[in-house]
């Protein structure tokens, strides 16, 4: 008899390398023998404040229809123990089957966007509905699993990931660089991320040791297909189209700065209270105040915003702004910041004569003002309202900075968006 079952898998990779999302394209190569995948695996970005994730804090799940399903759930088993980094501090390896996905299931995904969820409650989600399951070391993992299998995306996009050989995993990868740019150039807006244009770099392809190549990232999948065409590298072993939450804001709670909870992503509103302040390193901090005065919280944006932080600078007391991003002690790193009321900036300067409307100098310590052609004479300084070097609207952090549920500024719509390119 068909049975239509769900396999959901996290937690596999470590720092050092291996990677879920390869772990997950082998296994749908191996139990796609067995009967029939159903529609596109699913690339399900989690709450990116985990502190104990170990990179982009990603699970995924992926159906198949097959009259073997427990043939099935042997080679998805053997594939985790042959692909997981048991040796990596953070990996605890969880997978989860399930025939029938229960509602409580989907609940379980929202509350992984925003919480910090215990696996013991994963485990007793899963007891109590009789699903398959293995778990290793702490069996963490099991909650990603298992909010993998309940995700439901009201948005979504596409990655495409292309995968390195396994003889060339750890070594330099092989991009033309060249050809990147020229795949961004045809298929952006459809794909975006493939680039950084202000900062001149390519940002699609990771760093680390693990089997991706690159990964492309859009809303066409016929885009995503002409910008792999283009683009020339070392050769890949294998392409995989993942559907995911990535690029969609569904980590972002719109909140009150009082009520804030560590380890959540939020959208506040609030007035800026002080001139932003740089630090050694290149950050920058301002303090965002309630509307009620019932709440502050402090604003970063870090150096690796890069040109981000020019927006930043240019805000002053009194703007009103929405701010979106992640808190951490008591901070909210900030990801977008939409502009919704400038102040007048302000400052004092030396005033004009009456007579013939020339700046006044100073006449000594402590005695004012004095026109040198006219005589005239003034106590104090005179305050000049400047222009403004920011504009009404949304503005987001650059691809080099980038978070991988964060939504680009180039899928939303209205005249004051100001995409970072």
């Amino acid at each position: 008899m068909l049975t239509m079952i769900t396999i959901g898998v996290d937690d596999t990779d470590s720092e050092r390398g291996l990677c879920t999302t390869y772990l997950a394209a082998v296994m749908m190569e191996r139990v796609g023998g067995l009967g029939t995948l159903v529609g596109l695996p699913r690339l399900v970005r989690l709450n990116p404040c985990v502190p104990f994730k170990t990179r982009g804090n990603a699970a995924v799940a992926f159906s198949l229809r097959t009259e073997r399903p427990e043939d099935a759930k042997k080679i998805a088993l053997e594939t985790l123990m042959e692909l997981s980094d048991f040796s990596g501090q953070k990996t605890n390896p969880g997978l989860v089957v399930a025939e029938e996905v229960p509602p409580e299931l989907f609940r379980f995904y929202k509350r992984a966007l925003g919480e910090i969820l215990d696996v013991g409650e994963a485990k007793t989600i899963i007891e109590e509905n009789c699903l398959w399951s293995r778990g290793f070391k702490n069996q963490q993992g099991l909650i990603g699993a298992l909010a993998a299998i309940g995700a439901r995306f009201e948005d979504y996009t596409y990655e495409l990931l292309a995968y390195r050989e396994r003889s060339r995993w750890g070594t330099p990868r092989e991009i033309d660089e060249g050809s990147v740019w020229k795949a961004d150039a045809i298929t952006y807006p459809r794909t975006w991320d493939s680039v950084d244009r202000h900062n001149r770099c390519v940002v699609f392809a990771p760093h680390s040791p693990d089997p991706v190549l690159f990964g492309i990232r859009g809303d066409d999948l016929a885009a995503l297909e002409t910008a792999l065409e283009t683009i020339r590298s070392e050769p890949w072993e294998r392409t995989v189209v993942y559907r995911t939450n990535q690029g969609t804001d569904v980590h972002i709670n719109r909140g009150e700065i009082c009520d804030v909870v560590e380890d959540r992503s939020y959208r506040l509103r609030g007035v800026v209270s002080q001139e932003p302040r740089a630090i050694e390193g290149g950050h920058l901090f301002f303090d965002l105040v309630s509307e009620d005065g019932n709440g502050s919280i402090r604003c970063a944006a870090f150096e690796p915003t890069k040109n981000f932080r020019h927006v930043i600078r240019e805000l002053v007391p009194g703007d009103l702004v929405e701010v979106y991003g992640s808190v951490k002690k008591r901070t909210i790193n900030v990801e977008k910041v939409e502009v919704l009321r400038l102040a007048e900036k302000r400052v004092l300067v030396a005033p004009r004569c009456s007579t013939c409307g020339k700046n006044m100098k100073s006449a000594g310590r402590n005695q004012g003002y004095r026109c040198k052609r006219c005589g005239t004479k003034a106590t104090k300084k005179a305050t000049a309202t400047l222009p403004r070097d920011v504009d009404i609207g949304l503005y987001e952090v650059p691809p080099c900075a980038r978070r991988h549920l964060s939504k680009p500024l180039v899928r939303m719509n209205g005249q004051n968006v100001h995409p970072s390119r």
